[in-house]
């Protein structure tokens, strides 16, 4: 139980910065209002669903299949690391996959939460708000890649030169990419539009 209870915390990681990120601005009746319609609308897919009868994650050895071996001319690093996790009235998978060009490092981790929801509906939700901050030391801001059922944002550590983008897909997927040495977020942006995504949406 402690290495399941271990496994659940790192796959619900970026997860939880997204909603920890989110919580720290909310604070107009705006945002509060978007918040809520998203969740509104992700418990929606959640009970169409449940109504079908598809309420299991896919296998961790699925979600490899939707990594690319190569992206953005960088080059994959080692096998890819997922497992599928089960436990009383929870479930979920994931998958990551580490490339380097380099010194740059590139990850990208996906998580497909069906088997959770609750957990990842208000993290999911609020990546489609509109946010906007920026500071000197940073950037955080909605993010639209023009795909149906995609919504996210971009984030960029100005002093740290670390680029990331987080997508909700379809309500059930919880996407992140993220680059180190990087002065903008263009790259990760990029690599997203790379990815399965439309597919995904779709189920």
């Amino acid at each position: 139980m402690a290495a399941a209870s271990l496994a659940l915390l790192a796959g619900c990681e970026q997860a939880s910065e997204a909603k920890k990120s989110y919580n720290a601005i909310v604070t107009t009746t705006k945002a509060a209002e978007s918040l809520s319609a998203s969740m509104e609308e992700a418990q929606t897919h959640q009970a169409e669903r449940v109504k079908r009868g598809d309420t299991l994650s896919i296998n961790y050895k699925e979600l490899h299949k939707l990594l690319p071996s190569a992206i953005e001319g960088y080059t994959a690093e080692g096998e890819p690391e997922g497992e599928s996790v089960q436990m009383p009235g929870m479930q979920y998978s994931s998958t990551k996959q580490r490339y380097r060009k380099g010194e740059e490092t590139l990850s990208v981790q996906l998580v497909d939460y069906n088997g959770a929801a609750t957990m990842f509906t208000a993290a999911t939700a609020m990546v489609g708000t509109g946010i906007a901050v920026e500071d000197e030391t940073q950037l955080m801001r909605s993010l639209d890649l023009g795909m149906k059922g995609v919504k996210g944002y971009e984030k960029l550590d100005k002093q740290g030169h670390q680029a990331s983008v987080l997508l909700g897909v379809a309500d059930r997927f919880f996407v992140t990419l993220e680059a180190t040495g990087q002065k903008d977020t263009e790259l990760v942006k990029s690599a997203a539009r790379q990815l399965k995504l439309s597919g995904l949406a779709r189920m």
